[in-house]
């Protein structure tokens, strides 16, 4: 049998920091903005392969990816097809310079830089911002396959809960859709940024990866655990920990770039509890990581919602009454609250996710 002891982890939530490229095009701005005082914003426009709308990196505001409307900029502009081979050519008016950029030869977006007053560009500066344009665009890039590499961990590690009967695909799908929707309609309050939703979508279903160390027949009893055993499940927390650690520390994921401290505030500390009597460490209210409050709130509807060993389903205004009985004790009120005023969007939710 595997051991319950709980292994040797720092409590400490881990705090968010700014992303690494947010950073960067700001310290970009600033150079080019004492050199030139006139040119105002740097605005990055990416074309998503997707088709939905196009993420928006704005300075000197990088806090918030805006609507490119808000930013004072042509969306017809932005949303233009350039043939690209490779090269940028920039389309310029009075007040915009508009760079596209592309990687092996496939259009990726647009870099933006705005001027205070309208006016010509000279040549010069148009010289100019074609070198911080490919310096940005290397940025990008860089940024973009580091992604690409953490998004296939993250997926590697969701494999290993095929191991386990107890966890189905479509729960961890909706998990994560019903946390992006705390998120997204708690975004004004929290000031949470598009790029800080995005992890939290893709960390979400990876909470209770440290299940796989649980045998079996304590994931699927179909009564109340013992005190012995619910001892031992609580150690599932703790394992999840030790997992995402070798993840982070085997493939050089950092903070900034990566936000590997919201990945390990999800796993280690979902089943905490406001009123403090959650796992494994006790922590209440605002010592509770943000992220570790929403994904608790998704994962307890979801669990409410979907038949399980010990129970059937329950319907959507069941599930919602009792999640206020936990609201202030248990789970977040703000975020059930967001929760019970989103019916419409948890059925649309559980119909493309599934039900299983």
């Amino acid at each position: 049998m595997l051991p319950t002891a709980a292994l040797s982890v720092d409590a400490a939530p881990v705090p968010e920091r700014a992303s690494n490229f947010s950073a960067q095009l700001q310290s970009i701005y600033k150079r080019i903005h004492r050199q030139h005082p006139g040119i105002s914003h740097i605005s990055v426009t990416l074309h998503l392969a997707d088709g939905t709308a196009p993420k928006v990196f704005s300075t000197p505001d990088t806090s918030f990816t805006r609507p490119l409307a808000q930013n004072g900029f042509p969306v017809p502009l932005a949303a233009r097809k350039f043939q690209t081979t490779g090269h940028t050519v920039p389309a310029h008016s009075q007040s915009c310079l508009n760079i596209p950029f592309a990687v092996d030869e496939q259009l990726w977006g647009n870099i933006f830089f705005t001027m205070s007053q309208a006016r010509d560009f000279s040549p010069e500066i148009i010289e100019q911002l074609h070198v911080y344009a490919r310096v940005i665009t290397q940025l990008i890039t860089s940024e973009y396959h580091s992604k690409e590499s953490l998004d296939s961990a993250i997926s590697a590690i969701l494999r290993l809960n095929k191991v386990s009967n107890s966890e189905s695909p479509a729960h961890l799908k909706r998990v994560a859709h019903y946390s992006r929707l705390i998120a997204e309609k708690s975004a004004a309050t929290y000031r949470l940024s598009r790029r800080w939703i995005e992890h939290l979508f893709l960390f979400a279903p990876v909470h209770d990866i440290g299940k796989i160390f649980m045998p079996e027949e304590l994931l699927v009893k179909p009564g109340p655990l013992s005190p012995k055993e619910f001892a031992q499940m609580k150690t599932h927390t703790l394992k999840g920990r030790e997992i995402i650690d070798h993840v982070i520390d085997s493939f050089g994921y950092q903070e900034e770039a990566h936000y590997t401290g919201m990945l390990r505030n999800i796993v280690t500390h979902h089943h905490e509890a406001i009123d403090g009597s959650g796992y494994p460490y006790g922590l209440k209210n605002q010592e509770i990581p943000l992220e570790a409050r929403i994904v608790a709130a998704a994962d307890v509807l979801d669990a409410l919602l979907t038949k399980r060993s010990y129970k059937e389903a329950w319907s959507v205004d069941k599930s919602i009454s009792h999640l206020r009985t936990l609201a202030g004790n248990r789970l977040d009120p703000i975020f059930v609250e967001i929760l019970a005023s989103s019916k419409e969007e948890l059925v649309e939710i559980r119909s493309a996710c599934g039900s299983g």
